[in-house]
């Protein structure tokens, strides 16, 4: 039970999200310990004491609630960029995601036509994926045949309307070897246009965000002081009243914490911004917001089991 709890748990993966580093159904372990392990907040988060929970009706009312505050064992290590986590969603604390995180407490993240800057600098990763359309000047069954001999017989492409115009989410390595063979001509990236009623996790006015273009902003740490104007309230609220309990209210161009006037706010939590390695296939900080430390469970340490396209991948273990 206590390893469990403390050391490591195992779960699978749902979707292709993290599509080419997880695949679905692939059954990964996750490392508790790297991070600190969290204490349970609710006795259902216990195994084999819940079950007397499950069959108390008042108790079974709380079953979404949290009866004990947040408290986590000191980690072997701080939770870096780059890192693939398992966490609890923002919306549902028994459904559980698995995503890269892209950017820690205190860095300054922007992404400019598809490409992650943090503090400035570039951050792209060999899994990667992004989405791309390119004209070939044979037919696709040829085609086909040309990427089998390069070793990318996994490669699908999406419908586009044409026999010679192929859509395909491709990685930084697959776009290397497409982009330069001589039946490939006009290859491009494929990047989101604005739409109004897309969801993210914060729209500013006068600023078209989409998932490939939106920042600069500065991801919430603890001791972080922030002035309190229009912007960074839309930036903010959601996370400063959801999870820091501030009662956050903007009336009249004046704001207010608790029902008292304010022009500043200081974050009390750490937060990160995670992103799915599949960036056309997930949906991630960029639509939900900023994930509290929290609600983080661990680090993926290893593939137990995989089996993608029903064939058992012995390379991945």
């Amino acid at each position: 039970m206590s390893l469990k709890i403390l050391f490591f748990s195992a779960f699978k993966i749902p979707s292709s999200s993290m599509k080419n580093a997880l695949f679905p159904d692939d059954v990964i372990m996750v490392n508790k310990l790297k991070y600190g392990s969290r204490l349970p907040r609710s006795p259902f988060d216990i195994p084999f004491l819940n079950i007397g929970y499950f069959f108390n009706k008042n108790a079974k009312k709380r079953i979404k609630e949290y009866w004990w505050p947040y408290k986590r064992l000191s980690g072997m290590t701080s939770i870096k960029q780059g890192d693939v986590v398992v966490f609890n969603s923002l919306w549902e604390k028994d459904f559980v995601l698995v995503k890269r995180c892209v950017a820690i407490s205190g860095d300054t993240l922007q992404i400019e036509n598809g490409i992650v800057y943090i503090n400035g600098k570039d951050f792209k990763i060999k899994n990667e994926k992004h989405k791309y359309k390119f004209e070939i000047l044979n037919d696709k069954k040829t085609f086909r045949k040309t990427l089998n001999g390069q070793g990318l017989s996994h490669v699908n492409f999406m419908k586009s309307g044409s026999e010679h115009i192929l859509k395909a989410k491709l990685s930084h390595n697959e776009v290397d070897v497409i982009k330069n063979l001589e039946s490939v001509k006009n290859f491009q990236l494929v990047l989101d246009t604005f739409k109004p009623k897309q969801k993210l996790f914060a729209k500013l006015p006068n600023k078209k965000w989409t998932y490939d273009n939106m920042g600069p902003f500065i991801i919430p740490k603890k001791g972080l002081k922030i002035d309190l104007n229009y912007d960074n309230y839309l930036l903010y609220e959601q996370t400063i009243n959801k999870f820091e309990n501030a009662n956050l209210k903007h009336i009249e161009g004046k704001f207010y914490i608790k029902g008292k006037t304010a022009t500043t706010y200081t974050f009390k939590k750490n937060y990160y911004f995670m992103m799915g390695d599949n960036r056309k296939a997930t949906s991630d900080s960029r639509a939900w917001g900023f994930l509290p430390e929290e609600n983080i469970i661990g680090k993926v340490q290893c593939v137990l089991f995989s089996n993608f396209k029903n064939k058992f991948q012995w390379n991945r273990l």
